[in-house]
């Protein structure tokens, strides 16, 4: 017992130490870039723990042929099926004879089938008699039933919003007259967006919410360009069952549509029912579609060598280097005369990422990111991004006179509103093959304040009215998923006027005019809109999620 505690001893003192130096150890701070790093390591890399022993027994089993482990395997066999105006009972009976199903009947059965099918299962036969003959064929568990072709009641759930959206965007060029337009927009969806050029006209534009209201009054030359879109899905989804429902001759076969609980109860033959069912999972297919729009709207001060525009003959030269691939499906090169200039409407760029694009039209001149709008889109549904800020300016004004026993005039003066900024507005459609078709209106606005003199009444008034400098483009292009789109040809004139005089001298009235030196220096710029449709799949997020990793990466370094 002695010599036990002895052997102890040693044990018991170097437990003591250990516990001494632990309590003595300094807890360091976390760094805050491994604890990101750490975030999104853990789903990608998820830790493993120790080694897993696994039983014979289950490895055996695992290990087992295919062929053993199924005890349905009759279900899977196929065979050959022959039969002229034989009757269902027995021929069902038949059928699932050395199978492992059995095979119910409806009292009322009463149909002759004829069938010579090669290399078919029983649930194709099945299907097949469902479909060409009045029988309602179900399968419970192993067992078949039958019943004859009757009207039924069935209740189908559906997923949608419960909501109208409308939208409308409209592109004006008005050349001389008088342009007056009031626009309102909103309700449950997407509002209206106007962008008016005018020249040698006057203006007025005002938005408010509350249902589409539009009128307007137009005088001279111009163009004019509107996209509209009504999306109303439960009226159309309701429409369409009832011209479904109609295929059978029963009177009260019907359809009752309830938005509020997204429910679909639909009475009829089985076959009109399961016609119902596969419109309405395909319906949902296609709505369920989604697409990830990302935009860059950049503007490129242009050298004085591509005063013209920008040369895209020579942008695609330079991208030998890089892993880009341009595509003409996007768009076309419009006519001889923009070919030979170098610009174009609309191009695309296989893989390709925005900052490959950009450094090839930094070639062209000083590249400014003005705006980089991201948004994600449902299939055939308007998505609008506005970054900017309104401001009011006069838009009307006219006299009230009071003749009492002093006449007084009284102006009214009215304010609108007036967008300054960058508006993006897209509608996609998308295809099985994951091709989409876009609706883009990029505009880019900016109002300026200029003081105008009106005289009403012999009085004179100073204003400020607005002066609006918009580049915009509406067009329809389709580009595959994760090509990158770019609009162009959106050209600005800017003028500098410089002045240089000699001190003193040049301030002299009238004759300083002698010692000054003045020089308007005018530089262009092209707004251009690169565009990226990602059709969102099965393992899209995981890949946004990697970018954003990346980005993190880079961010803070690899420590």
């Amino acid at each position: 017992m002695k010599n036990k505690l002895n052997q102890l001893k040693p044990f018991a003192l170097s437990a003591l130490v250990t516990s001494l130096l632990a309590g003595c150890s300094l807890t360091s701070s976390p760094n805050k870039s491994e604890e990101v790093h750490s975030v999104f390591n853990e789903p990608a890399q998820p830790q493993q723990s120790s080694e897993l022993v696994v039983p014979d027994s289950v490895n055996a089993d695992l290990m087992m042929p295919a062929s053993s482990s199924i005890d349905v395997a009759a279900l899977e066999d196929r065979f050959n099926v022959s039969a002229n105006n034989v009757p269902v009972k027995p021929f069902l009976q038949g059928l699932v004879t050395d199978s492992p199903y059995s095979v119910a009947f409806h009292p009322n059965v009463d149909a002759n089938i004829s069938l010579d099918l090669k290399d078919v299962t029983i649930q194709e036969v099945v299907d097949l008699l469902s479909s060409l003959y009045p029988l309602d064929i179900q399968f419970r568990g192993k067992v078949i039933q039958v019943y004859p072709a009757t009207i039924k009641t069935e209740t189908i759930a559906i997923n949608y919003l419960m909501l109208k959206r409308f939208g409308m965007t409209s592109t004006n060029i008005n050349s001389g007259g008088i342009v007056n337009q009031n626009e309102q927009s909103g309700g449950l969806g997407n509002g209206n967006n106007r962008n008016n050029f005018q020249q040698g006209g006057f203006g007025n534009q005002g938005s408010s919410l509350g249902g589409n209201n539009m009128m307007g009054m137009s005088q001279g030359n111009g163009s004019n360009i509107q996209t509209s879109s009504e999306s109303d899905f439960w009226t159309e989804l309701e429409d369409t069952l009832k011209m479904i429902m109609r295929s059978t001759d029963e009177s009260d076969a019907k359809v009752v549509v309830s938005p509020q609980s997204g429910l679909i109860t639909v009475r009829g033959l089985t076959s009109d029912i399961q016609a119902v069912k596969d419109f309405i999972k395909r319906s949902e297919q296609n709505l369920s579609r989604q697409v990830i729009l990302e935009a860059k709207i950049v503007e490129v001060a242009l050298n004085d060598d591509y005063q013209q525009g920008i040369n895209w003959t020579n942008v695609l030269a330079n991208s030998g280097s890089t892993n880009i691939t341009f595509n003409t499906s996007a768009g076309t090169f419009g006519n001889d005369l923009s070919a030979t200039l170098g610009g174009l409407t609309s191009l695309s760029f296989a893989n390709a990422d925005f900052s490959g694009v950009v450094n090839l039209l930094q070639t062209q001149g000083n590249v400014q990111v003005l705006s980089s709008p991201r948004v994600t889109a449902t299939n055939n549904q308007k998505a609008v991004i506005k970054v900017g800020e309104d401001e009011y300016f006069v838009t009307d004004v006219s006299n009230t006179t009071v003749t009492g026993t002093a006449t007084s005039t009284t102006p009214e003066i009215n304010l609108e509103p007036f967008f300054s900024g960058i508006a993006l507005d897209v509608t996609p459609q998308i295809s099985e093959q994951g091709e989409v078709i876009l609706h883009v209106h990029p505009s880019v606005t900016e109002i300026d304040e200029q003081q105008k003199v009106v005289t009403l009444n012999e009085e004179q008034y100073i204003l400020p009215l607005a002066q609006s400098n918009i580049r915009e483009s509406d067009t329809v292009i389709k580009a595959k998923s994760g090509e990158i789109v770019v609009i162009g040809g959106l050209m600005q004139t800017m003028t500098t006027n410089g002045e240089s005089r000699v001190p003193y001298l040049g301030a002299i009235p009238v004759l300083g005019n002698l010692f000054k030196t003045k020089q308007d220096t005018q530089r262009k710029k092209e707004l251009v809109i690169l565009l990226k449709p990602t059709v969102v799949g099965t393992g899209t997020w995981q890949e946004q999620m990697k970018r954003s990793a990346d980005i993190l990466k880079r961010w803070y370094g690899d420590q």
